[in-house]
């Protein structure tokens, strides 16, 4: 069966409220405040006219690509689950008192402008000011898209994008510091996997130490050899910097001692380095707590272990760089 294309705009104004409804699998749509502004009205008025193209025209199976969700720098694709005008319900959000046009969606797929799969057509055809427009053109790039695998769609701008709406969010939702690193937390645990928390910490990381300080990410087949996830390069007054060496780990319950026997590889790796000097080892186990880990607490291996509750701590840290408090 053969579909459609098309470009839909939201308010980038409020995209968490457009994610969070995307999540319960609905696309909104402005300018529908009042009941003079539902698209089944026959007195329809205002700027709400403007929704009737995508009431007549988006049908079951049509590709919808819409920029700025899941967040600012990311382009969804979805796909109709229902022909607009069947699916159509009118139904105004209480808080912001607008986007009551919607209708049913799943998601296939997001990808990042700058990712290399992206042709340079598809980029420009994003570039409509229009609120809907038709991607036709684009229909063969589009659904080479569709096939690739997530990872290959998603360039590490998206962690840290992602990790971003995290701290916005959470700060939206929360008026005081302990709600507000419980609630960075509680979606950095449920949105990130491990090798994602990396890329998250080292964007958070870079807020704290910012150049001439130098983050990065460690991975890959060296980290076998000096077991470093995130290193942190400080500057020194002569011609060495000093070095932490970071180790993360999203394991819960009692941990072993395998992670600090890895992270101690740092030590003889580094060491050989006469231009770095390793003045700090810091595991962080995300998700696990203290109580059940009193051996890994104590070690005596000359590193600093970071628990579920010294994360959160981390994050209220890091959240306030990002909106440019202090501690």
């Amino acid at each position: 069966m053969s579909r459609n294309y098309w470009g839909f705009r939201i308010d980038k104004r409020n995209i968490m409220f457009f994610r969070q409804q995307l999540e319960h699998g609905r696309l909104h749509q402005g300018w529908g405040k009042h009941p003079e502004q539902e698209l089944t009205n026959p007195h329809l008025s205002g700027g709400a006219k403007r929704n009737l193209p995508i009431y007549n025209k988006v049908k079951k199976g049509d590709i919808l690509l819409v920029p700025r969700l899941p967040n600012y720098h990311e382009v969804v694709i979805l796909e109709a689950t229902e022909d607009f005008n069947l699916g159509y319900t009118y139904a105004p959000d209480p808080v912001f008192r607008d986007y009551g046009h919607s209708f049913p969606v799943k998601r296939l797929k997001q990808f990042t402008r700058k990712n290399s799969n992206v042709s340079g057509r598809i980029r420009a055809a994003l570039g409509s000011r229009s609120r809907f427009w038709d991607l036709n053109g684009c229909a063969e790039e589009i659904e080479a898209l569709i096939t690739l695998a997530d990872e290959a769609m998603r360039s590490t701008q998206s962690f840290s994008d992602r990790f971003t709406e995290a701290v916005q969010d959470s700060f939206a939702d929360s008026f005081n510091e302990h709600k507000f690193a419980a609630s960075l937390y509680e979606k950095v645990q449920s949105g990130f996997s491990n090798a994602e928390w990396e890329f998250a910490l080292v964007d958070g990381l870079k807020r704290l130490f910012p150049a001439p300080c130098k983050v990065e990410r460690r991975g890959g087949p060296e980290e076998s050899h000096h077991g470093t996830d995130i290193s942190i390069t400080i500057p020194g007054l002569t011609d060495y910097s000093y070095l932490i060496a970071i180790q993360v780990k999203d394991y819960i319950g009692k941990v072993s001692e395998a992670p600090l026997n890895q992270l101690n590889k740092a030590d003889a790796y580094w060491c050989n380095d006469q231009k770095v000097r390793l003045i700090d080892k810091i595991l962080i186990v995300t998700k696990a707590n203290a109580e059940q880990n009193c051996q890994l607490a104590e070690n005596q291996h000359g590193i600093t272990v970071l628990f579920g509750h010294d994360v959160q701590a981390l994050l209220l840290r890091i959240g306030k760089a990002y909106k440019g408090l202090q501690d």
